[in-house]
């Protein structure tokens, strides 16, 4: 048996855990750990040029958001689906959320979790391209990077590639740079969650509560879930509670910084949207928080490659839908043509 079938057949079905120290990034106390789960293909089957996605979750979930498996259900799992493919997926959670480090969650600040998502994926990278991450898996130098951010996660994946320019491109999935809003049955009932939720990005998020809208009654199961979700894993996904879980299912958190509620201000990443030059799909459900997708490429004024994509019969939790794979696959092939035209040739290998 060659290597690259022993590493396959022993490691590649089962995602390798990490726990990241990005201390040493923040002007923070410590230590502060990122959780990651790297998913590696078959080295045989490794998309050319080598391609690595970075997956971070929304408010509420966590990295198993990408790694879905609710029990009686398959075809659950983005992170299986993209190494079927050749490619290879991290999941990470971020500062706050999920495995891991939990500090005082009013205290973190949307720069700071970005920052630590950017020491996690270069430090990640580097172990990639120089070929330590795991035993009988080649080095990667050639290794294009690309940050996907689903919800909260695409916000903070913006702020990240704004500020820091992270990856070789970007994907923003169900998350508005111009105004994040949830919809709801109603047009009425739409108006009053935007008016609970005027906030600016600086705001004191220790205040937020004291400011009103607590009071207001938001509907999750509507623009999370599309109508033919099945009845099992849509109990088993809001069962506890939302936002604030008070259980969670073995893909939810029961906690995320509290500065996620700001996002839903107007203009929140809108410089840091505005500064990113590489790449970016936004990908949305037919029912989302993206009053107008077609609209977004305007907030991505520096980047001179900017595409959209709008799933039918989806809602914004896009991997319970029906339609999931549609979106999956929009994302490997755009991933792989950005590699294609970094790397300046031909991908040998097609998804």
């Amino acid at each position: 048996m060659t290597v690259a079938g022993f590493f396959y057949n022993r490691r590649c079905m089962e995602p390798i855990e990490l726990k990241v120290d990005v201390s040493d990034a923040l002007a923070a106390p410590g230590p502060l750990h990122i959780a990651a789960s790297v998913f590696l293909p078959d080295p045989a089957k490794l998309v050319s040029p080598p391609l690595v996605i970075f997956a971070f979750p929304g408010g509420g979930y966590s990295k198993g958001y990408f790694d879905l498996n609710p029990p009686g259900h398959r075809g659950y799992s983005q992170a299986q689906h993209h190494v079927e493919r050749g490619i290879i997926v991290v999941a990470a959670d971020h500062l706050g959320v999920g495995t891991s480090t939990i500090p005082d969650l009013t205290a973190l600040t949307v720069e700071t979790v970005a920052a630590a998502n950017d020491a996690a994926i270069r430090k990640i990278s580097a172990q990639l391209a120089e070929g330590s991450l795991a035993a009988g898996f080649p080095a990667l130098p050639g290794l294009v990077r690309i940050a996907i951010g689903q919800s909260m996660g695409g916000c903070i994946t913006i702020v990240m590639q704004g500020r820091m320019g992270t990856c070789d491109a970007i994907a923003t999935l169900g998350f508005s740079a111009i105004h994040t809003v949830l919809p709801q049955r109603t047009e009425a009932a739409r108006r009053q969650a935007i008016a609970a939720n005027r906030f600016f990005r600086n705001d004191d998020v220790r205040n937020l509560r004291a400011r009103g809208g607590a009071n207001v009654k938001v509907d999750f199961v509507y623009p999370f879930h599309w109508e033919d979700v099945p009845q099992d894993i849509l109990d088993a996904d809001m069962k506890g509670g939302y936002p604030a879980r008070k259980t969670s299912p073995p893909w939810g958190s029961l906690t995320m910084p509290a500065f996620a509620r700001l996002m839903l201000a107007p203009g929140y990443v809108a410089q840091e949207a505005a500064a990113i030059e590489v790449p970016v799909l936004i990908a949305a459900g037919e029912r989302d928080v993206i009053p107008d997708p077609h609209a977004e490429p305007c907030a991505f004024k520096s980047s001179r490659d900017v595409s959209v994509y709008v799933v039918p019969n989806m809602a914004h939790m896009h991997n319970f839908a029906s339609t999931r794979r549609l979106l999956w696959d929009r994302i490997a092939q755009w991933s792989l043509m950005v590699a294609r035209e970094k790397s300046g040739g031909s991908s040998s290998r097609q998804v």
